[in-house]
């Protein structure tokens, strides 16, 4: 299971989804015969940005890097929002009379 309300608030997943979204779009468009037009360079930039898009699709949409296949954990099920990269540290007890 995935905690879709905790992907759709990482930055991550919307960095790998834009660019599939256009990618989809750009092949279903050649697929009914529809050409993005981007005048003389439309060849040359198409073929620059496909490959960026596609490695931003490879970042990940749906896997859990920390979990086995491409289902989020049970404690990562329980997040309202995306868990911070850096955790805070915890507090240390105050000592009696440390210097």
């Amino acid at each position: 299971m995935v905690n879709w309300k905790v992907r759709f608030r990482n930055s991550t997943f919307w960095t790998a989804l834009i660019p599939l979204l256009i990618l989809t779009i750009q092949n279903m468009a050649r697929v009914f015969g529809f050409e993005i037009d981007l005048g003389e360079k439309s060849s040359e930039i198409m073929a620059a940005v496909t490959p960026l898009l596609s490695a931003l699709v490879l970042m990940g949409i749906v896997v859990d890097p920390t979990t086995e296949g491409v289902g989020d954990s049970a404690r990562a099920l329980t997040y309202t929002e995306p868990k911070p990269t850096t955790p805070s540290l915890p507090e240390t007890p105050k000592g009696d009379g440390d210097a």
